[in-house]
């Protein structure tokens, strides 16, 4: 048995976000990307854990899964330096799209829908929103869980 559970529910989140958003949004699973690029989406899931106290290995277990919307604290100027797009616009707008796909009432099926080799998802939900800056780079955390199981023959 594989323990990539993690790794495999970052793709299908990926997957899913990269056919559901449009623009120039580069949307990618944590670790994958060297330098940063604006709007940017990172997914990570992190903390795993069994969904009950008696689970075998090869159970279903709950992932903790963060997806990070960030965009640069910068305008977005015309030829004459006015402000064409507000970098809060700009920051609401990408975020509004991740929101829209993360908070769908069928997510599960879209995760699902993304065909990842080796795993089994069994429910998705995103329920919280967290809004931070990092130096000049707005950033909204959103974060849900997955419950995912290894297939058999993993």
């Amino acid at each position: 048995m594989k323990w990539d559970l993690p790794e495999r529910t970052e793709d299908a989140i990926v997957a899913y976000l990269q056919a559901q958003c449009s623009g120039d949004m580069r949307i990618s699973a944590a670790w994958e990307r060297d330098e940063a690029q604006y709007p940017q989406v990172l997914v990570h899931a992190g903390t795993t854990e069994p969904v009950s106290e008696d689970a075998a290995q090869h159970d279903p277990r709950m992932l903790a899964v963060a997806v990070a919307v960030m965009t640069e604290a910068a305008h977005e100027l015309d030829g004459n330096n006015a402000i064409m797009v507000s970098a809060r616009e700009r920051n609401a707008a990408a975020r509004s799209q991740v929101m829209n796909a993360l908070f769908a009432s069928d997510l599960l099926t879209h995760l699902i829908a993304q065909n990842i080799a080796d795993v089994a998802f069994s429910m998705a939900q995103f329920d919280s929103t967290a809004r931070t800056t990092e130096g000049q780079v707005l950033v909204t955390t959103i974060t849900g869980a997955v419950i995912a199981e290894p297939v058999e023959g993993s």
